[in-house]
């Protein structure tokens, strides 16, 4: 691996045909550096972003956690849930990317229960609306 700068600030936007990604990043020593790629390949540099992540979280260094990281709803243009041989798998589309994701039978079930719950809470909404699964819940 080549020697690294420090990011201190990412920025971005996309080309006025939506034909690419624009990014700005910030240096640590104050430094821009502007990249852009195609936006058909945006789907595998998150994918390569979040199994970085992954791999992060395995060597213990980060783990997301609700106390330590604010989210962002993201505008989610599909969704499903199926089998890919004997695996359950998440498949989410937002824009231009789509991301499948290996899930237990456990989160499976406990996504099939929240989606009742939130059926029901239409009707009784103190019933609640929110589901949680991680690799823990095997």
């Amino acid at each position: 691996m080549m020697p690294s700068t420090q990011l201190s600030y990412v920025t971005g936007d996309v080309s006025p045909d939506g034909s690419k990604i624009l990014l700005r990043v910030a240096t640590e020593h104050g430094g821009n550096i502007d990249l852009s790629f195609p936006t058909v390949d945006l789907q595998h540099v998150v994918t390569l972003l979040l199994m970085l992540s992954g791999k992060a979280a395995l060597n213990g260094r980060f783990a997301a956690s609700s106390e330590t990281f604010q989210v962002t709803p993201l505008p989610l243009h599909g969704l499903s849930l199926g089998m890919e041989g004997k695996e359950s798998v998440l498949t989410i589309e937002v824009g231009a990317t789509v991301l499948s994701f290996a899930i237990t039978a456990n989160c499976l079930a406990e996504i099939d229960h929240t989606i009742l719950t939130l059926t029901s809470a239409q009707i009784a909404p103190e019933l609640g609306n929110t589901v949680c699964c991680s690799r823990n819940n095997e």
